[in-house]
């Protein structure tokens, strides 16, 4: 079984940032330049400064970007340790699908032990570009995405506060909070390459 605990995470104060709608963006790599500046014309406070840093120190750029947005109160981490439960709802061959699953952390294991296993495929230059801005900042901007089993839907608890997050390819993304965790069973979690602590 893997070990997950929740975490402290960081949230936009939106009384400072502005709309969560405005301040959220897709995964780094399908963003293209042209997105990238409408993201920042639209709210100079996007996630993308963070997660898509650009300059001649990228990472450092980030790295103090963040510490100056916690300064500002832009951002202020979470009192509680918390799950962020993730519910992703799209369409595919016509009939709307949802996924659900938890943003948390999750104890690093050798591969040998089966606990947790390595991805297919994983890109050298991607993961090394994703190292080095957490090595920066000391924060991972965007969780990486794994697989556990749950045939019986037993895992994430329902009728929590959600707050909902756009996509431009027609999905949305409710994220609630679950400061209260202790029923959670510990998952076999799949197709995690790599992972670096909150």
């Amino acid at each position: 079984m893997a070990e997950v605990k929740g975490m402290k995470g960081l949230r936009f104060q939106t009384s400072k940032a502005g709309s969560i709608q405005e301040l959220c963006c897709p995964p780094y790599d399908i963003i293209s330049e042209e997105q990238r500046k409408a993201y920042l014309e639209r709210n100079e406070h996007n996630v993308i400064r963070l997660e898509l840093p650009k300059g001649d120190d990228p990472y450092g750029t980030a790295g103090r970007l963040l510490e100056e947005w916690i300064q500002q109160g832009i951002l202020k981490r979470e009192e509680k340790e918390s799950l962020y439960i993730y519910e992703e709802e799209f369409t595919a061959r016509g009939e709307r699908k949802r996924v659900k699953g938890f943003i948390c952390r999750v104890k690093l294991e050798e591969f040998e032990k089966g606990v947790v296993l390595p991805h297919e495929e994983t890109l050298s230059k991607a993961k090394e570009d994703r190292f080095n801005l957490m090595k920066a900042a000391f924060c991972n901007f965007s969780q990486i995405y794994s697989l556990y089993m749950d045939p019986g839907n037993a895992m994430v608890p329902k009728d929590l506060p959600i707050m909902s997050l756009p996509h431009p390819d027609n999905k949305s993304h409710p994220v609630p909070v679950c400061q209260h965790f202790q029923d959670f069973v510990s998952p076999k979690f799949h197709h995690i390459h790599w992972l670096l602590q909150l």
